[in-house]
């Protein structure tokens, strides 16, 4: 029997990325093909360029076709963070006598919490946990026996204008059937086990020009927020500060190491107009450790604004390309942040590179669903 093979469509703030596999034996992601197109990306809750959005999406679209050697007409979408919000609500259900859970009962929950906004579709709903009975916390309570259940759940809902876009350009590209759902959530599913989710787990996803925060409890999120700075605004600082084409800037963030200690004759050497150029390190190095530290910044504004509480001791865990692949930056965030942070390694992918993390999740949910 063939195996079952899912596409997903996933914006980044940078580009648009189609990725198409399936499951194997072992329960690893077998990505058979992978297709990416640059684009302007989206600011403070909205494209850039929108009158090019149409033209990307569909060139991604026929860009992966023609590797698959077949038409796509079927996707699941990862909506990001910036075009989304989260809720979580409380509920309870009491009955006359006992009796054993089983999935309707929880539907029937989830319909109880059901929230409906104008501006807002619910993509994506989870259980932080459950109560049978005044105390009994549980993750999931299929066949267990009580008269009273109640449920913390959580919801991500995104903007009806996003929506309604993405799904007139998808259905003039040639693809008949899709969905939508959070990208952090698709996240917190993919790169945390069960044990982790369950003892809260932080999220910060710093992308090229959008940060995702989440908070993560367990099959749920608890927080979510974002702000539009990433990756390129480091690169852009050191356009800026430093005078220097920004295409050469984003090569000279590949070289720079926040491990070391420079001493002032120290320069990092790039490629200017075909001359190599030669850059102190002290102060390349003060550019980027500031941009990161305005970063780690927002990230504590992030924690301050949530409506939960998470514990003291719970590391960071980073991923995206802005920050985890800057020699040292991760540790630079940490002393801004004081807190621990941790790189966060994909569970199973086609690359071990965090900057996929998000694609790879959206594809993980996919394969799930």
């Amino acid at each position: 029997m063939a195996k079952r093979e899912v596409a997903i469509l996933d914006f980044g703030s940078q580009k648009l990325t189609i990725l198409v596999g399936s499951r194997d034996v072992n329960n690893s992601i077998n990505v058979r093909c992978t297709y990416q197109e640059n684009y302007e990306g989206f600011m403070d809750g909205e494209f850039i360029e929108p009158k090019n959005l149409e033209k990307a999406i569909s060139s991604c679209i026929l860009g992966a076709s023609k590797i698959l050697g077949k038409e796509i007409t079927n996707l699941i979408v990862g909506v990001p963070t910036e075009f989304t919000f989260c809720a979580c609500k409380n509920v309870t259900k009491t009955y006359e006598k006992q009796r054993r859970f089983n999935e309707n009962d929880i539907e029937s929950l989830y319909k109880l919490a059901e929230m409906k906004i104008k501006t807002h579709t619910v993509i994506s709903r989870s259980s932080i946990y459950f109560v049978l009975g005044e105390n009994n916390k549980v993750s999931n309570p299929i066949g267990q026996v009580d008269s009273k259940i109640s449920a913390f759940l959580s919801f991500v809902l995104a903007e009806n204008g996003f929506l309604s876009t993405v799904s007139k350009i998808l259905l003039r590209s040639g693809v008949e059937n899709f969905d939508f759902v959070s990208s952090a959530y698709a996240q917190s599913q993919y790169l945390f086990d069960d044990d982790e989710r369950e003892r809260y787990a932080l999220m910060v996803d710093c992308g090229y020009i959008t940060t995702t925060v989440a908070l993560i409890r367990g099959n749920g999120l608890l927080n979510l927020t974002s702000f539009s700075m990433g990756g390129g605004h480091i690169a852009g600082d050191l356009c800026t500060c430093l005078k220097i084409p920004f295409t050469s800037a984003e090569n000279l963030l590949r070289k720079v190491a926040l491990t070391i200690e420079p001493d002032e004759n120290d320069t990092y050497d790039i490629l200017i107009n075909h001359n190599l150029v030669p850059i102190s390190m002290r102060v390349a190095n003060a550019i980027v450790e500031s941009r990161i530290e305005v970063i780690g910044k927002a990230i504590k504004q992030c924690f301050s604004s949530w409506a939960y509480n998470f514990p003291d001791f719970i590391p960071i865990h980073l991923t995206g390309g802005g920050i985890s692949f800057i020699k040292g930056g991760k540790d630079v965030l940490a002393n801004c942040i004081n807190r621990n942070v941790e790189i966060v390694s994909l569970p199973s992918s086609l690359t071990s590179k965090t900057n996929f993390s998000s694609s790879m999740a959206v594809l993980n949910y996919a394969l799930n669903h």
